[in-house]
């Protein structure tokens, strides 16, 4: 067997063996957590936002690129492909459009509550709602063309302007949707690629007053558990760039070379995956809330 493939399908499997039960983990905790007292943080709410996204594209494209590179399904029917593909794509959006809500939530977590942040602040909190909701409805709209144009069979193909994924192909009907289907989804991913990177960059700049001088910080840092939170949300921001930095790299070389090494198109796949599945164990790892939340539940379990 080709080495390759050896590594290609280890990797998606190992992928499944750990986002699976790790976002599902997630979601059981905050859910223990709401049963238990009632509520849940907004930042409560934005992790498990993050985990049933990645779950969305574990479910709908890990398991799927595993189960075809196996051999225990050669071939989905276009019915498959359409939806799958679409709520791979809704999942894909949402996890990078609220890893970057995560950074901001954060970054306005620890500024300090002056005058002139305050009102922002205020703002920011109140909309944030609104915010996930309407990123929802537009992912929704943006990744429509997947059920448009996706098929499994290149057969009387005539267009040019075909993305593959994997186990599906999308077909589009001339260039400009091709070229204009594109330029979204790269412009979507470059904003908040871009948002992620202003707010890692102001993190950092915390963490760093934060070492040089402690006890100015702490007037508006004075928990432990803040700083932490902050290093988590660092921590999945500069995952997130470099697993979706590499595979928009990968998205704009697809736009101007129809006919690109298969390898490479492979390796983008896997990176796109990536962070779906190892975000969750940095959630876990570093959420005292979760961790206690499964000791909870292990306990009530116990006779």
């Amino acid at each position: 067997m080709d080495p390759w493939l050896i590594l290609y399908v280890t990797g998606f499997i190992s992928m499944d063996l750990i986002g699976i039960p790790g976002n599902l983990f997630i979601l059981f905790a905050f859910l223990h957590i709401f049963h238990h007292h009632g509520k849940v943080t907004m930042g409560e709410i934005i992790l498990a936002e993050l985990a049933l996204s990645n779950l969305l594209v574990i479910l709908t494209w890990g398991i799927p690129i595993t189960l075809q590179t196996t051999g225990l399904i050669k071939v989905y029917k276009d019915i498959f492909c359409q939806i799958n593909l679409y709520f791979y794509c809704i999942g894909r959006a949402m996890s990078v459009s609220i890893t970057s809500i995560l950074g901001c939530f954060q970054c306005v977590s620890i500024t300090p509550t002056a005058k002139l942040c305050l009102p922002l602040k205020r703002k920011f909190l109140d909309h944030l709602y609104a915010i996930l909701v309407l990123l929802w409805i537009f992912n929704l709209i943006v990744s429509s063309t997947r059920l448009l144009y996706s098929t499994v069979s290149l057969k009387n193909v005539t267009s040019p302007y075909v993305l593959s994924y994997s186990y599906c192909f999308v077909i589009f009907p001339s260039y400009l949707v091709y070229l204009g289907n594109g330029v979204i989804y790269v412009v979507r991913d470059l904003f908040f690629l871009s948002l992620m990177m202003l707010t890692s960059g102001y993190l950092l700049h915390v963490f760093y007053n934060h070492r040089k001088q402690v006890k100015c910080i702490q007037v508006y840092m004075n928990k432990h558990a803040e700083i932490q939170a902050a290093k988590a949300v660092l921590t999945l921001l500069i995952m997130y760039i470099i697993s979706f930095g590499l595979d928009n790299v990968f998205w704009i070389i697809t736009l101007y070379a129809y006919k690109w090494s298969h390898r490479i198109t492979e390796a983008r796949i896997f990176f796109d995956s990536c962070y779906s599945a190892i975000s969750p164990v940095v959630i876990i790892l570093t959420n005292k809330k979760i961790q206690m939340g499964l000791r909870c539940s292990k306990k009530e379990k116990k006779p």
